[in-house]
């Protein structure tokens, strides 16, 4: 049986994924995750990145993982764990 407080996340977790989910496809799989833009800075380069956060359970991240996102295809450059879930980075 869950704690309260992993009960109001679990609530937490649905209406995001409600609200803010998007279809994305990783190796193939159907998956939902949230997109998130970020500015990228180093020295003199900066420019705009993109990394998902994947809602859906059971995936583990590998680097070069092919995504496809809003029709674009994009390889999986690293990943890292983000409230308990995988942030990837894609190109």
């Amino acid at each position: 049986m869950l704690n309260p407080f992993d009960r109001l996340v679990s609530r937490m977790d649905a209406v995001t994924v409600n609200k803010m989910g998007k279809p994305a496809t990783i190796n193939g799989e159907p998956m939902i995750v949230i997109p998130a833009e970020f500015l990228e800075e180093m020295g003199p380069l900066s420019g705009t990145g993109r990394s998902l956060v994947v809602f859906t359970s059971g995936y583990s991240p590998r680097r070069n993982d092919v995504v496809i996102f809003e029709g674009e295809e994009f390889h999986l450059t690293r990943h890292e764990r983000f409230n308990g879930k995988p942030r990837i980075f894609i190109e």
